[in-house]
């Protein structure tokens, strides 16, 4: 890969449909998204993107507790337990920036454990700008002001150069890190269909996008934690996409081509579904063009 880092029918009302074969090389809520695709992709393999975990700390019984939330395997062992212990409090006075959201940097732990004054469930969520191991604390691809300076354009004015758009500095930390996620994931798999027309499975490129569909997929791989209504139609789109990423990299196509190729069209449906919608997200009449798009509720 050139990067070698190891709710209507969104794809055809919204002109970015075509992310993946053009350029080769304040906001509201949304409403809830719908499938762009008549097949539903689902794995008990893989958690949701926005993974917060929440441990009932009276019992230490685990439960899912929002939207975009995971559940924990074991936590009971303090050795073992994931993210580092924080109060909300704490958090929001050392990390919440002029917006008001929590930003760790990936140098100093972002997965944390969360309690909160007169609740007895702790919290375990990433509030740093990237997927990271939820185990390890570390971003699951490379991460680096470049990828940042090509990504962020890609979605920005490269797809719908008359919008105006917000900063980098006001993009919330799940939408930074679907910029960057996304921008790899795109190249991926125009590398896949590359290999698909040639019938070449061989190369170290297409084997290194088939890796980094697997990782994304993992339910170890978390992103950042919902901090804006915004973020949960982008994390359910995410979780879609990545769930077929996941099901596609698990595929061999020397056994199957057709279906691969039909797991290929899905992959690709639910990678432009999520791509369209962080565009309009990150423009800066957001809510005016998710209107547009999906209609007064």
């Amino acid at each position: 890969m050139k990067w070698n880092y190891t709710i209507k029918k969104f794809a055809v009302m919204f002109g970015l449909a075509a992310i993946l074969t053009a350029c080769g090389g304040g906001a509201k809520e949304t409403s809830s998204p719908e499938s762009a695709s008549s097949t539903e992709v689902a794995s008990s393999e893989t958690s949701s993107s926005n993974a917060a975990v929440t441990e009932t700390a009276a019992t230490g019984s685990n439960g899912s507790e929002q939207t975009g939330s995971a559940t924990e395997e074991s936590s009971s062992a303090e050795d073992g337990k994931i993210g580092k212990d924080s109060t909300l409090e704490e958090l929001k006075q050392q990390y919440a920036d002029k917006l008001g959201y929590i930003r760790i940097p990936l140098t100093d732990h972002p997965v944390r454990r969360v309690s909160e004054a007169g609740s007895k469930n702790i919290n375990v969520a990433n509030y740093s700008d990237a997927v990271v191991d939820m185990n390890a604390g570390v971003p699951i691809h490379s991460d680096s002001q470049r990828l940042i300076d090509d990504a962020f354009p890609f979605f920005t004015t490269v797809q719908a150069p008359d919008e105006s758009y917000i900063t980098w500095e006001e993009a919330t930390n799940l939408e930074r890190a679907m910029v960057k996620t996304l921008f790899i994931a795109r190249e991926g798999l125009l590398i896949t269909e590359d290999a698909m027309k040639n019938k070449d499975y061989s190369s170290t490129s297409f084997q290194d996008s088939k890796d980094f569909f697997s990782v994304t997929a993992k339910f170890e791989s978390m992103a950042p934690v919902a901090q804006h209504p915004r973020d949960i139609t982008l994390s359910t789109l995410y979780d879609k996409a990545r769930t077929s990423w996941g099901k596609l990299a698990a595929m061999d196509p020397e056994q199957d081509e057709a279906a691969f190729a039909e797991m290929y069209k899905t992959t690709r449906t639910d990678a432009n579904n999520a791509m369209g919608l962080l565009n309009v997200l990150l423009s800066t009449n957001e809510e005016e063009r998710v209107e547009e798009i999906y209609g007064k509720e």
